[in-house]
C-alpha cells in the first residue's frame, strides 16, 4: 500500500492508524474499523464512510479500489 501512496497522493490522504495510540484507536472504531488490515475511504470531509474493505488487499485490488472512487462525486 504505501507504494501506491506516491501515486495517489495529490487525489487521496491516506491516514495509518496505530492502534497501540489511544486517539487512532478511537477514530478506528468511529469508522467502524474493528480489525485489521482494514481500508476505509473517507469522503473529504470526514464525516461519511464510502467504503469499506477488510483483509489484505494486493496492489492491484487497491489500485483498482482507489481508480473505481475518482468518479464518486463528493
Amino acid at each position: 500500500m504505501h507504494g501506491l501512496r506516491y501515486d495517489y497522493q495529490d487525489r487521496v490522504n491516506f491516514v495509518i492508524l496505530d492502534y497501540d495510540i489511544e486517539a487512532d484507536g478511537r477514530l478506528a472504531q468511529r469508522l467502524g474499523v474493528r480489525a485489521h488490515p482494514a481500508y476505509a475511504v473517507i469522503q473529504p470531509d470526514g464525516e461519511r464512510v464510502i467504503e469499506r474493505r477488510f483483509g489484505a488487499l494486493d496492489a492491484v485490488a487497491l489500485r483498482a479500489l482507489l481508480d473505481s472512487l475518482a468518479s464518486v462525486p463528493r
